[in-house]
Protein backbone atom coordinates (compact mmCIF):
# COMPACT_ATOMS: atom_id res chain seq x y z
CA UNK A 1 0.00 0.00 0.00
CA UNK A 2 0.90 3.04 -0.60
CA UNK A 3 2.88 5.32 2.62
CA UNK A 4 0.45 7.88 3.05
CA UNK A 5 -2.70 5.23 2.94
CA UNK A 6 -0.65 2.86 6.31
CA UNK A 7 -2.85 4.19 8.59
CA UNK A 8 -6.29 4.21 7.32
CA UNK A 9 -5.24 0.53 6.15
CA UNK A 10 -4.10 -0.88 9.15
CA UNK A 11 -7.16 0.19 10.63
CA UNK A 12 -9.41 -1.68 7.61
CA UNK A 13 -7.58 -4.66 8.65
CA UNK A 14 -8.32 -4.68 12.49
CA UNK A 15 -9.77 -7.94 13.25
CA UNK A 16 -12.13 -6.91 15.88
CA UNK A 17 -14.33 -5.70 12.75
CA UNK A 18 -17.33 -7.75 12.14
CA UNK A 19 -18.57 -8.56 8.31
CA UNK A 20 -21.41 -6.40 7.23
CA UNK A 21 -20.19 -3.35 9.58
CA UNK A 22 -19.74 -0.96 6.33
CA UNK A 23 -23.02 -2.66 4.47
CA UNK A 24 -24.39 1.18 4.98
CA UNK A 25 -21.35 2.01 2.59
CA UNK A 26 -21.39 2.93 -0.81
CA UNK A 27 -17.95 3.45 -2.36
CA UNK A 28 -16.24 3.55 -6.55
CA UNK A 29 -12.44 3.73 -6.96
CA UNK A 30 -10.38 4.59 -9.50
CA UNK A 31 -6.57 2.62 -9.67
CA UNK A 32 -3.57 4.14 -10.53
CA UNK A 33 -1.37 1.74 -11.35
CA UNK A 34 2.04 0.94 -13.74
CA UNK A 35 1.57 -2.59 -15.69
CA UNK A 36 5.82 -2.57 -15.38
CA UNK A 37 5.40 -4.03 -11.92
CA UNK A 38 4.84 -7.43 -10.90
CA UNK A 39 1.47 -6.31 -8.50
CA UNK A 40 -0.52 -4.02 -10.80
CA UNK A 41 -3.16 -1.98 -9.26
CA UNK A 42 -2.48 -3.64 -5.89
CA UNK A 43 -3.17 -1.13 -4.10
CA UNK A 44 -6.88 -1.06 -5.41
CA UNK A 45 -7.53 -4.53 -5.86
CA UNK A 46 -6.61 -4.97 -2.11
CA UNK A 47 -8.82 -2.22 -1.00
CA UNK A 48 -11.80 -3.13 -2.89
CA UNK A 49 -11.45 -6.73 -1.88
CA UNK A 50 -11.26 -5.81 1.76
CA UNK A 51 -14.08 -3.34 1.92
CA UNK A 52 -16.04 -5.66 0.28
CA UNK A 53 -15.28 -8.34 3.24
CA UNK A 54 -16.82 -5.41 5.51
CA UNK A 55 -20.08 -5.28 3.55
CA UNK A 56 -19.26 -2.15 1.58
CA UNK A 57 -21.11 -2.07 -2.24
CA UNK A 58 -19.76 -0.19 -5.14
CA UNK A 59 -21.91 2.30 -6.69
CA UNK A 60 -20.21 2.73 -9.53
CA UNK A 61 -17.92 0.79 -11.33
CA UNK A 62 -13.97 1.19 -10.24
CA UNK A 63 -10.73 1.33 -12.66
CA UNK A 64 -7.96 -0.07 -13.12
CA UNK A 65 -5.54 2.62 -15.04
CA UNK A 66 -2.57 2.03 -16.31
CA UNK A 67 0.60 4.45 -16.67
CA UNK A 68 1.26 2.29 -19.76
CA UNK A 69 -2.12 3.00 -21.48
CA UNK A 70 -1.62 5.26 -24.89
CA UNK A 71 -3.08 8.25 -22.85
CA UNK A 72 -1.88 7.46 -19.68
CA UNK A 73 -3.57 8.01 -16.12
CA UNK A 74 -5.06 11.23 -17.28
CA UNK A 75 -6.71 9.84 -20.08
CA UNK A 76 -8.64 7.14 -18.55
CA UNK A 77 -9.40 9.28 -14.83
CA UNK A 78 -11.26 11.89 -17.85
CA UNK A 79 -13.06 9.41 -19.27
CA UNK A 80 -14.09 7.87 -15.79
CA UNK A 81 -14.79 10.97 -13.78
CA UNK A 82 -17.11 12.09 -16.90
CA UNK A 83 -19.37 8.69 -15.98
CA UNK A 84 -19.09 9.45 -12.69
CA UNK A 85 -20.08 13.03 -12.72
CA UNK A 86 -23.17 11.69 -15.08
CA UNK A 87 -24.02 9.54 -12.62
CA UNK A 88 -23.89 11.46 -9.56
CA UNK A 89 -26.05 14.18 -11.22
CA UNK A 90 -28.44 11.36 -12.69
CA UNK A 91 -28.57 9.45 -9.04
CA UNK A 92 -27.85 12.50 -6.70
CA UNK A 93 -29.45 15.90 -7.97
CA UNK A 94 -29.65 18.82 -6.63
CA UNK A 95 -31.95 19.83 -4.07
CA UNK A 96 -34.98 22.44 -5.27
CA UNK A 97 -33.56 22.19 -8.57
CA UNK A 98 -30.53 24.22 -8.12
CA UNK A 99 -28.62 23.62 -11.16
CA UNK A 100 -24.69 22.72 -11.00
CA UNK A 101 -22.34 25.22 -11.19
CA UNK A 102 -21.03 26.37 -14.19
CA UNK A 103 -18.28 25.41 -15.82
CA UNK A 104 -17.39 29.05 -17.03
CA UNK A 105 -17.38 29.82 -13.37
CA UNK A 106 -13.81 29.92 -11.40
CA UNK A 107 -14.02 28.57 -7.83
CA UNK A 108 -12.75 30.14 -5.05
CA UNK A 109 -9.18 29.28 -4.24
CA UNK A 110 -8.63 26.38 -1.90
CA UNK A 111 -5.27 27.92 -1.40
CA UNK A 112 -4.69 31.64 -1.42
CA UNK A 113 -1.48 34.02 -0.66
CA UNK A 114 -3.76 37.06 -0.54
CA UNK A 115 -3.66 38.00 2.96
CA UNK A 116 0.14 37.82 2.74
CA UNK A 117 0.36 39.83 -0.50
CA UNK A 118 -2.13 42.67 0.96
CA UNK A 119 -0.24 42.52 4.71
CA UNK A 120 2.32 45.89 5.04
CA UNK A 121 5.78 44.18 4.55
CA UNK A 122 8.86 45.81 6.32
CA UNK A 123 12.13 45.47 4.34
CA UNK A 124 14.07 43.61 7.06
CA UNK A 125 17.48 42.15 5.54
CA UNK A 126 16.48 42.39 2.15
CA UNK A 127 19.02 41.23 -0.23
CA UNK A 128 18.82 41.40 -4.28
CA UNK A 129 17.91 38.01 -5.66
CA UNK A 130 19.91 36.15 -8.12
CA UNK A 131 18.14 35.95 -11.59
CA UNK A 132 20.75 33.56 -12.87
CA UNK A 133 22.78 30.86 -12.25
CA UNK A 134 21.76 27.72 -10.04
CA UNK A 135 19.26 27.35 -7.52
CA UNK A 136 20.79 29.05 -4.21
CA UNK A 137 21.67 27.41 -1.56
CA UNK A 138 18.53 27.27 0.61
CA UNK A 139 17.71 24.43 2.97
CA UNK A 140 14.44 23.67 3.15
CA UNK A 141 12.30 23.34 5.72
CA UNK A 142 11.32 19.69 5.19
CA UNK A 143 9.37 17.39 7.67
CA UNK A 144 11.41 14.17 9.13
CA UNK A 145 14.32 15.36 6.72
CA UNK A 146 18.20 14.67 6.68
CA UNK A 147 21.11 17.38 5.64
CA UNK A 148 23.24 16.13 3.09
CA UNK A 149 26.45 17.54 1.40
CA UNK A 150 27.61 16.98 -1.97
CA UNK A 151 30.42 14.79 -1.78
CA UNK A 152 31.00 13.70 -4.88
CA UNK A 153 29.19 14.11 -8.64
CA UNK A 154 31.49 11.89 -11.12
CA UNK A 155 30.51 11.02 -14.46
CA UNK A 156 30.69 7.40 -15.35
CA UNK A 157 30.04 7.60 -18.95
CA UNK A 158 32.57 9.22 -21.63
CA UNK A 159 31.67 12.74 -22.62
CA UNK A 160 31.65 11.28 -26.39
CA UNK A 161 28.66 8.88 -25.20
CA UNK A 162 24.98 9.85 -25.56
CA UNK A 163 24.08 9.45 -21.87
CA UNK A 164 25.28 11.00 -18.79
CA UNK A 165 25.45 8.50 -16.27
CA UNK A 166 26.27 9.86 -12.53
CA UNK A 167 27.99 8.76 -9.42
CA UNK A 168 26.07 11.20 -7.38
CA UNK A 169 27.60 10.94 -3.65
CA UNK A 170 26.11 12.58 -0.25
CA UNK A 171 27.45 12.75 3.50
CA UNK A 172 24.52 12.77 6.04
CA UNK A 173 25.76 13.85 9.13
CA UNK A 174 23.51 12.19 12.64
CA UNK A 175 21.13 14.08 13.64
CA UNK A 176 20.69 14.13 17.70
CA UNK A 177 23.09 11.25 17.86
CA UNK A 178 20.79 9.21 15.14
CA UNK A 179 22.63 8.05 12.24
CA UNK A 180 21.16 7.19 9.23
CA UNK A 181 20.34 3.26 8.83
CA UNK A 182 20.29 2.33 4.80
CA UNK A 183 18.48 -0.97 3.96
CA UNK A 184 18.92 -2.51 0.19
CA UNK A 185 15.86 -1.29 -2.01
CA UNK A 186 16.04 1.82 0.30
CA UNK A 187 15.34 5.23 -1.58
CA UNK A 188 17.08 8.71 -0.95
CA UNK A 189 14.28 11.17 -1.84
CA UNK A 190 15.95 14.59 -3.76
CA UNK A 191 13.87 17.67 -3.45
CA UNK A 192 14.71 19.56 -6.98
CA UNK A 193 14.63 23.36 -7.46
CA UNK A 194 13.89 25.76 -10.17
CA UNK A 195 16.12 27.82 -11.65
CA UNK A 196 16.50 31.81 -11.07
CA UNK A 197 16.13 32.45 -14.96
CA UNK A 198 12.92 30.22 -15.31
CA UNK A 199 11.50 32.12 -12.49
CA UNK A 200 12.48 35.54 -13.59
CA UNK A 201 10.83 35.06 -17.08
CA UNK A 202 7.74 33.59 -15.53
CA UNK A 203 7.23 36.71 -13.24
CA UNK A 204 7.63 39.13 -16.82
CA UNK A 205 5.01 36.99 -18.44
CA UNK A 206 2.58 36.82 -15.62
CA UNK A 207 3.24 41.11 -14.87
CA UNK A 208 3.93 40.17 -11.21
CA UNK A 209 7.44 42.71 -11.16
CA UNK A 210 6.15 44.44 -8.12
CA UNK A 211 5.25 41.91 -5.80
CA UNK A 212 8.01 39.12 -6.42
CA UNK A 213 10.70 40.07 -3.80
CA UNK A 214 8.10 41.23 -1.36
CA UNK A 215 7.91 39.87 1.54
CA UNK A 216 5.55 37.77 2.38
CA UNK A 217 4.34 36.10 5.76
CA UNK A 218 2.39 32.83 4.70
CA UNK A 219 1.41 32.28 8.74
CA UNK A 220 -1.92 35.09 7.67
CA UNK A 221 -2.33 32.75 4.65
CA UNK A 222 -4.69 30.43 6.58
CA UNK A 223 -4.31 26.41 5.03
CA UNK A 224 -1.69 25.95 2.84
CA UNK A 225 -0.77 22.66 1.16
CA UNK A 226 0.33 19.99 3.29
CA UNK A 227 3.32 19.60 0.60
CA UNK A 228 5.12 23.05 0.69
CA UNK A 229 8.25 23.03 2.11
CA UNK A 230 8.58 26.70 2.67
CA UNK A 231 10.00 29.08 5.16
CA UNK A 232 7.11 31.42 7.04
CA UNK A 233 9.13 34.77 5.82
CA UNK A 234 9.35 34.02 1.82
CA UNK A 235 8.85 35.72 -1.20
CA UNK A 236 7.10 35.57 -4.20
CA UNK A 237 10.18 34.46 -6.29
CA UNK A 238 12.02 31.82 -3.52
CA UNK A 239 8.28 29.92 -4.08
CA UNK A 240 8.78 29.85 -8.10
CA UNK A 241 12.63 28.63 -7.63
CA UNK A 242 11.52 26.71 -4.29
CA UNK A 243 8.46 25.20 -4.50
CA UNK A 244 6.79 25.82 -7.88
CA UNK A 245 7.35 23.69 -10.30
CA UNK A 246 7.05 26.10 -13.17
CA UNK A 247 8.76 23.01 -16.10
CA UNK A 248 6.31 20.42 -15.47
CA UNK A 249 4.05 19.12 -18.26
CA UNK A 250 0.40 21.25 -17.57
CA UNK A 251 -2.17 18.60 -16.77
CA UNK A 252 -5.86 19.02 -18.13
CA UNK A 253 -6.57 21.39 -14.97
CA UNK A 254 -4.12 23.74 -15.29
CA UNK A 255 -5.21 24.31 -19.21
CA UNK A 256 -8.35 24.98 -17.68
CA UNK A 257 -7.40 27.15 -14.71
CA UNK A 258 -5.37 28.95 -17.70
CA UNK A 259 -8.52 29.78 -19.94
CA UNK A 260 -10.14 31.59 -16.85
CA UNK A 261 -7.67 34.25 -17.04
CA UNK A 262 -7.62 34.24 -20.67
CA UNK A 263 -8.64 37.54 -22.44
CA UNK A 264 -8.23 36.30 -25.96
CA UNK A 265 -11.62 34.43 -27.23
CA UNK A 266 -9.48 32.04 -29.38
CA UNK A 267 -6.90 31.61 -26.61
CA UNK A 268 -9.93 30.73 -24.13
CA UNK A 269 -11.52 28.11 -26.76
CA UNK A 270 -8.53 26.86 -27.91
CA UNK A 271 -7.74 25.50 -23.63
CA UNK A 272 -11.13 24.43 -23.07
CA UNK A 273 -11.02 22.54 -25.99
CA UNK A 274 -7.65 20.91 -24.43
CA UNK A 275 -9.26 20.13 -21.14
CA UNK A 276 -12.63 18.15 -23.26
CA UNK A 277 -12.89 14.51 -23.17
CA UNK A 278 -13.40 14.52 -27.15
CA UNK A 279 -10.32 16.42 -27.29
CA UNK A 280 -8.26 14.22 -25.26
CA UNK A 281 -6.01 12.96 -28.25
CA UNK A 282 -4.81 17.05 -29.14
CA UNK A 283 -3.86 17.43 -25.47
CA UNK A 284 -1.73 14.67 -25.30
CA UNK A 285 -0.19 15.13 -29.24
CA UNK A 286 0.09 19.32 -27.71
CA UNK A 287 1.19 18.65 -24.13
CA UNK A 288 2.39 15.21 -23.26
CA UNK A 289 4.19 13.64 -26.19
CA UNK A 290 6.07 16.97 -27.11
CA UNK A 291 6.77 17.39 -22.89
CA UNK A 292 5.73 20.97 -23.81
CA UNK A 293 6.39 22.86 -20.16
CA UNK A 294 4.30 25.24 -18.49
CA UNK A 295 6.42 28.01 -18.94
CA UNK A 296 6.56 27.16 -22.49
CA UNK A 297 2.31 26.81 -22.68
CA UNK A 298 2.56 30.28 -21.31
CA UNK A 299 4.57 32.22 -23.50
CA UNK A 300 1.92 30.59 -26.43
CA UNK A 301 -0.71 31.51 -24.72
CA UNK A 302 0.18 35.29 -23.73
CA UNK A 303 -2.96 37.09 -22.85
CA UNK A 304 -2.87 34.62 -19.61
CA UNK A 305 -2.19 36.54 -16.72
CA UNK A 306 -2.40 34.42 -13.36
CA UNK A 307 -2.53 36.35 -10.39
CA UNK A 308 -0.34 36.33 -8.15
CA UNK A 309 -2.44 35.10 -5.22
CA UNK A 310 -3.69 31.76 -7.05
CA UNK A 311 -0.13 30.72 -8.21
CA UNK A 312 -0.77 27.77 -4.83
CA UNK A 313 -3.89 26.68 -6.15
CA UNK A 314 -2.96 26.96 -10.11
CA UNK A 315 0.79 25.64 -10.63
CA UNK A 316 1.96 22.14 -9.71
CA UNK A 317 4.23 21.93 -6.65
CA UNK A 318 7.83 20.21 -7.44
CA UNK A 319 7.67 17.01 -5.69
CA UNK A 320 11.19 15.17 -4.47
CA UNK A 321 12.49 12.32 -6.78
CA UNK A 322 13.30 9.08 -5.65
CA UNK A 323 16.28 7.31 -6.06
CA UNK A 324 17.67 3.31 -5.38
CA UNK A 325 20.27 3.65 -2.78
CA UNK A 326 23.52 2.36 -5.12
CA UNK A 327 25.79 1.34 -1.76
CA UNK A 328 24.73 -0.91 1.72
CA UNK A 329 26.75 -2.46 3.99
CA UNK A 330 30.35 -1.56 5.57
CA UNK A 331 30.14 0.89 2.34
CA UNK A 332 27.22 3.21 3.85
CA UNK A 333 30.16 3.62 6.18
CA UNK A 334 32.24 7.40 5.68
CA UNK A 335 35.80 6.90 4.86
CA UNK A 336 36.79 8.85 7.53
CA UNK A 337 34.26 10.72 9.85
CA UNK A 338 32.48 8.33 12.41
CA UNK A 339 28.52 8.81 12.63
CA UNK A 340 28.68 10.10 9.25
CA UNK A 341 26.40 8.31 6.44
CA UNK A 342 28.17 7.99 2.71
CA UNK A 343 25.15 7.71 0.37
CA UNK A 344 25.61 6.71 -3.18
CA UNK A 345 23.33 7.56 -6.33
CA UNK A 346 23.38 6.16 -9.72
CA UNK A 347 21.81 8.30 -11.78
CA UNK A 348 21.38 8.65 -15.17
CA UNK A 349 20.59 12.62 -16.30
CA UNK A 350 17.20 12.93 -18.68
CA UNK A 351 18.15 14.81 -21.42
CA UNK A 352 16.37 14.09 -24.81
CA UNK A 353 14.54 15.75 -27.39
CA UNK A 354 10.77 15.51 -28.91
CA UNK A 355 9.57 17.27 -31.81
CA UNK A 356 9.97 20.93 -30.13
CA UNK A 357 13.08 22.12 -31.15
CA UNK A 358 14.43 23.00 -27.99
CA UNK A 359 16.08 20.33 -26.39
CA UNK A 360 14.30 18.35 -23.16
CA UNK A 361 15.66 18.28 -19.32
CA UNK A 362 14.34 16.97 -16.13
CA UNK A 363 13.68 19.36 -13.41
CA UNK A 364 16.10 17.06 -11.23
CA UNK A 365 18.85 15.67 -13.60
CA UNK A 366 19.41 19.60 -14.35
CA UNK A 367 19.37 20.46 -11.07
CA UNK A 368 21.64 17.91 -9.41
CA UNK A 369 23.98 18.83 -13.09
CA UNK A 370 24.09 22.35 -11.29
CA UNK A 371 25.40 21.57 -8.07
CA UNK A 372 28.59 23.04 -6.71
CA UNK A 373 30.75 20.92 -5.10
CA UNK A 374 29.72 20.93 -1.04
CA UNK A 375 26.20 21.91 -1.87
CA UNK A 376 23.49 21.37 1.01
CA UNK A 377 20.56 19.71 0.97
CA UNK A 378 17.34 18.41 2.82
CA UNK A 379 16.92 14.84 1.45
CA UNK A 380 14.50 12.44 3.03
CA UNK A 381 14.64 8.74 3.24
CA UNK A 382 12.39 6.05 2.02
CA UNK A 383 12.59 2.27 3.64
CA UNK A 384 12.02 -0.43 0.84
CA UNK A 385 8.32 -2.11 1.68
CA UNK A 386 9.52 -5.95 0.16
CA UNK A 387 12.84 -6.69 1.95
CA UNK A 388 15.12 -9.23 0.59
CA UNK A 389 18.28 -8.71 2.77
CA UNK A 390 19.55 -10.27 6.44
CA UNK A 391 21.37 -12.60 7.76
CA UNK A 392 18.79 -15.45 6.72
CA UNK A 393 18.46 -14.42 2.69
CA UNK A 394 21.87 -14.10 2.79
CA UNK A 395 22.26 -17.51 3.02
CA UNK A 396 20.12 -18.27 0.22
CA UNK A 397 21.64 -18.00 -3.93
CA UNK A 398 21.15 -14.39 -5.57
CA UNK A 399 20.60 -14.06 -8.98
CA UNK A 400 20.81 -10.45 -9.71
CA UNK A 401 19.04 -9.43 -13.11
CA UNK A 402 19.92 -6.10 -13.82
CA UNK A 403 20.50 -2.85 -16.67
CA UNK A 404 21.44 0.31 -17.17
CA UNK A 405 20.99 2.37 -13.50
CA UNK A 406 19.07 -0.68 -12.36
CA UNK A 407 22.18 -2.14 -10.86
CA UNK A 408 21.69 0.26 -8.50
CA UNK A 409 19.69 -1.42 -5.70
CA UNK A 410 21.90 -4.56 -6.84
CA UNK A 411 24.84 -3.31 -5.54
CA UNK A 412 23.64 -2.30 -2.34
CA UNK A 413 22.03 -5.24 -1.63
CA UNK A 414 25.56 -7.31 -2.63
CA UNK A 415 27.55 -4.94 -0.05
CA UNK A 416 25.05 -5.46 2.40
CA UNK A 417 24.87 -9.75 1.90
CA UNK A 418 28.94 -9.46 2.05
CA UNK A 419 28.41 -8.34 5.80
CA UNK A 420 27.19 -11.76 7.06
CA UNK A 421 29.40 -14.66 7.40
CA UNK A 422 29.47 -17.50 4.38
CA UNK A 423 26.69 -15.72 2.08
CA UNK A 424 25.70 -17.85 -0.53
CA UNK A 425 27.00 -17.66 -4.07
CA UNK A 426 25.73 -14.47 -6.22
CA UNK A 427 24.93 -14.59 -10.18
CA UNK A 428 24.73 -11.44 -11.44
CA UNK A 429 23.41 -10.64 -14.93
CA UNK A 430 24.09 -7.13 -16.31
CA UNK A 431 23.01 -5.86 -19.80
CA UNK A 432 23.61 -2.31 -21.19
CA UNK A 433 24.70 -0.80 -24.58
CA UNK A 434 28.11 -0.53 -24.85
CA UNK A 435 30.95 -2.27 -22.37
CA UNK A 436 33.39 0.39 -22.97
CA UNK A 437 30.73 3.14 -21.83
CA UNK A 438 28.00 1.74 -20.13
CA UNK A 439 29.82 -0.96 -17.79
CA UNK A 440 28.97 0.39 -14.58
CA UNK A 441 31.42 -0.43 -11.13
CA UNK A 442 33.31 -2.82 -13.35
CA UNK A 443 35.97 -2.80 -10.96
CA UNK A 444 33.67 -4.03 -8.25
CA UNK A 445 32.37 -7.11 -10.16
CA UNK A 446 35.79 -7.84 -11.53
CA UNK A 447 37.48 -8.04 -8.01
CA UNK A 448 34.38 -9.72 -6.58
CA UNK A 449 35.02 -12.92 -9.66
CA UNK A 450 38.40 -13.25 -8.03
CA UNK A 451 37.29 -13.51 -4.69
CA UNK A 452 34.87 -16.30 -5.51
CA UNK A 453 31.59 -17.16 -5.00
CA UNK A 454 30.50 -14.81 -7.71
CA UNK A 455 29.57 -14.94 -11.38
CA UNK A 456 29.14 -12.45 -14.02
CA UNK A 457 27.20 -12.77 -17.01
CA UNK A 458 27.06 -9.79 -19.42
CA UNK A 459 25.28 -9.21 -22.42
CA UNK A 460 26.36 -5.42 -24.02
CA UNK A 461 23.83 -5.31 -26.86
CA UNK A 462 25.48 -3.22 -29.29
CA UNK A 463 29.03 -4.08 -29.11
CA UNK A 464 28.38 -7.06 -31.58
CA UNK A 465 26.06 -7.22 -34.77
CA UNK A 466 23.56 -9.88 -33.44
CA UNK A 467 22.32 -8.10 -30.53
CA UNK A 468 22.41 -10.04 -26.72
CA UNK A 469 20.04 -8.86 -23.98
CA UNK A 470 20.05 -10.56 -20.44
CA UNK A 471 17.01 -12.58 -21.31
CA UNK A 472 18.91 -14.48 -24.15
CA UNK A 473 22.08 -15.21 -21.18
CA UNK A 474 19.64 -16.19 -18.81
CA UNK A 475 17.87 -19.10 -21.49
CA UNK A 476 21.84 -20.14 -22.00
CA UNK A 477 22.21 -20.57 -18.01
CA UNK A 478 18.63 -22.13 -17.91
CA UNK A 479 20.17 -25.24 -16.31
CA UNK A 480 22.24 -23.30 -13.60
CA UNK A 481 19.17 -22.05 -12.97
CA UNK A 482 16.77 -25.03 -12.46
CA UNK A 483 19.50 -26.03 -9.70
CA UNK A 484 19.52 -22.66 -8.05
CA UNK A 485 15.51 -22.43 -8.11
CA UNK A 486 15.62 -25.35 -6.18
CA UNK A 487 17.72 -24.34 -4.04
CA UNK A 488 14.76 -21.79 -3.08
CA UNK A 489 17.57 -18.68 -4.62
CA UNK A 490 16.50 -14.87 -4.54
CA UNK A 491 15.54 -13.46 -7.87
CA UNK A 492 16.12 -9.62 -8.16
CA UNK A 493 15.52 -7.66 -11.44
CA UNK A 494 15.96 -4.19 -11.83
CA UNK A 495 15.91 -1.74 -14.70
CA UNK A 496 14.26 0.52 -16.59
CA UNK A 497 12.27 -1.31 -19.07
CA UNK A 498 9.00 -4.03 -18.20
CA UNK A 499 10.12 -5.25 -21.62
CA UNK A 500 13.31 -6.67 -20.38
CA UNK A 501 11.43 -7.77 -16.68
CA UNK A 502 8.38 -9.46 -18.67
CA UNK A 503 10.95 -11.32 -21.25
CA UNK A 504 13.67 -12.33 -18.24
CA UNK A 505 11.18 -13.78 -16.12
CA UNK A 506 9.81 -15.80 -19.57
CA UNK A 507 13.45 -16.91 -19.55
CA UNK A 508 13.96 -17.75 -16.11
CA UNK A 509 10.21 -19.28 -15.69
CA UNK A 510 9.79 -21.25 -19.32
CA UNK A 511 12.70 -23.84 -19.42
CA UNK A 512 11.70 -24.70 -15.71
CA UNK A 513 8.62 -25.75 -16.71
CA UNK A 514 9.42 -27.16 -20.50
CA UNK A 515 10.04 -30.79 -20.56
CA UNK A 516 9.41 -31.42 -17.02
CA UNK A 517 7.77 -34.49 -15.86
CA UNK A 518 5.74 -33.13 -12.76
CA UNK A 519 4.50 -29.68 -14.20
CA UNK A 520 2.09 -29.12 -11.80
CA UNK A 521 4.88 -29.99 -9.23
CA UNK A 522 7.41 -27.47 -11.06
CA UNK A 523 4.68 -24.54 -10.85
CA UNK A 524 4.33 -24.80 -7.50
CA UNK A 525 7.64 -24.11 -6.97
CA UNK A 526 7.52 -21.49 -9.19
CA UNK A 527 4.28 -19.93 -7.65
CA UNK A 528 6.46 -19.69 -4.32
CA UNK A 529 9.67 -18.35 -6.01
CA UNK A 530 10.82 -15.17 -4.27
CA UNK A 531 11.26 -12.74 -7.62
CA UNK A 532 11.84 -9.35 -6.38
CA UNK A 533 11.45 -6.87 -9.09
CA UNK A 534 12.21 -3.35 -9.03
CA UNK A 535 11.00 -1.51 -12.39
CA UNK A 536 10.91 2.68 -13.56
Amino acid sequence: MPHNSLVFWKRLLRKRLPPGCLATVKYTTFGLGDSTYLKFNWAARKLNRRLDQLGATTFIDGFEADEQFPDGIDGSFARWADGLYKHLLQNHPHPDGLEPISDDVILPPRWSLENALNCESVEDGYTKPALTGPPPNQLLPIPNSWTASLAGNKRLTPKSHWQDVRLVSFDIPSVDGQQLRCNPGDCLTIYPKSFPEDAQKLIMLMGWEDVADKPLDLSVCGPLPHNLYADQRTTLRDLLVNNIDITAIPRRSFLKSMSYFSTNPDHKERLLEFTQTEYIDEYFDYATRSRRSILEVLEEFTSVKIPAERILDIFPLIRGRDFSIANGGDALNHPSQEGVTRVELLVALVKYRTILRKPREGLCSRYLDALPPTSTLRVTHKPVLSPIHGAQNAQRPLVAIATGTGLAPIRALIHERRTHPSPAPVFLFFGNRNRDADYFFRDDWEAAVRADGFDVFLAFSRDQRNKIYVQDLLRQESKRLEKLIIQNAIFAVCGGSTKMADAAKRAVFDPFEEGAEKKEERKKILSSLTWWQEIW
